[in-house]
């Protein structure tokens, strides 16, 4: 269906099969607190939309994915579930003591490909009035928490930034205040259980960008081999970029620029790009030289999918419905599309041993028998 104004409008309909949430250049998508099956054909003008019946009963604001799992946040980080699409199989995972607001989480594997979920808060201690950040972890194998001593990053990541797995570690965009505010990259080697040093990004990584966004995806090229890609730009610029590495590790990153859009003409497609919203979810098609760009869209009524080619020129835009005014963390607003990618895995994500309790809550989510 297409709308006046010439871009593609699509029809959400729900996923009833495991067969129908794998395919082909699959994503998964979080929009107004739900989840969705997108699948885009070879030329990235059609794209199927479908709603992830599984989880209707948690309103998911973040997603993340590792090694076939996807790990569901719920609003406000009140919830963790733990999904692989392929085995139609969840886990509710309840805190070690609770969960908090300004939670931030990672999912990946260490070197004996034990998966695990990295969890770290500010803590504010009253008496001593400074915030220290609590890591914590959860072995997926074992279903247990423990605290994590003496991880000192080499900087601070924001609440709002999302990390991305890649090859079973953790990348996020980080900063550190000076003089001027330098942005890097940190890696969270989940062998070691410690953040990496600093890494630098491939542009001028000062004075906090004015402004404009940084984000991360992942991308798997010839196939196999996992890889990192950033986004930088924003609307204030009039320009973004996407660069992907060459090789990338917990100790170094190299880099190739991927496209450009030059300044001024992007802003003209209706939208900007919201660092403080989480904004900026993307994704790239190295083999077939596009990206595809998740905003809001027009005056933030709508959430859209605009494909990008590696010649840095616009190809299309998609229209995905509308944004309902959301409250997340005491604040009402439209909430811009999350994506992330996903490959399929058997990585088993049952009970060890079943627990009555832990089953009781997946029953009341209506997620004992996902897609199945």
């Amino acid at each position: 269906m297409m709308s006046d104004h010439g871009e593609k409008i699509v029809k959400k309909v729900p996923i009833t099969s495991e067969e129908e949430a794998i395919g082909p250049q699959q994503q998964f998508v979080t929009m107004n607190g739900k989840v969705y099956s997108l699948r885009f054909q070879e030329d990235f003008v059609d794209v199927s939309v479908k709603e992830v019946d599984l989880l209707n009963e948690l309103e998911v604001s973040k997603l993340y994915h590792c090694d076939g799992l996807v790990l569901c946040v719920g609003k406000d980080n009140s919830k963790l579930l733990l999904w692989n699409p392929y085995l139609c199989q969840t886990r509710l995972i309840g805190p070690r003591e609770s969960f908090h607001v300004t939670d931030r989480h990672a999912i990946g594997y260490d070197e004996r490909r034990n998966h695990k979920i990295l969890r770290f808060v500010d803590n504010f201690i009253k008496n001593m009035n400074k915030i220290e950040v609590v890591y914590e972890i959860y072995e997926i194998r074992s279903d247990s928490w423990r605290v994590l001593e003496e991880v000192n990053p080499e900087g601070s990541i924001d609440t709002h930034q999302r990390g991305v797995s890649v090859k079973g570690n953790t990348y996020f965009v980080a900063y550190r205040n000076g003089l001027v505010q330098e942005v890097f990259l940190l890696c969270f080697d989940f062998t070691k259980e410690r953040f990496g040093p600093r890494l630098h990004l491939p542009f001028d990584s000062f004075d906090g960008f004015n402004g404009d966004l940084v984000t991360l995806s992942s991308f798997l090229r010839g196939g196999d081999d996992e890889q990192l890609a950033v986004l930088f730009g924003g609307y204030e610029s009039g320009f973004f970029e996407i660069w992907v590495t060459l090789t990338v590790d917990p100790n170094r990153a190299s880099w190739s620029k991927f496209l450009r859009m030059e300044p001024g003409p992007f802003s003209s497609y209706g939208f900007k790009l919201y660092s403080s919203l989480s904004g900026g979810s993307f994704f790239v098609d190295e083999e077939n030289k596009f990206a595809v760009l998740f905003e809001l869209y027009g005056t933030d009524t709508a959430h859209a999918a605009f494909v990008f080619g590696q010649d840095g020129f616009f190809k299309s835009s998609v229209n995905l419905g509308q944004a309902l005014i959301l409250e997340h963390h005491h604040r009402k607003a439209a909430r811009p599309p999350l994506v992330c990618s996903y490959r399929p895995s058997f990585v088993q994500v049952k009970h060890p041993l079943v627990h009555e309790r832990k089953m009781k809550d997946l029953s009341l989510l209506h997620i004992s028998k996902p897609m199945c």
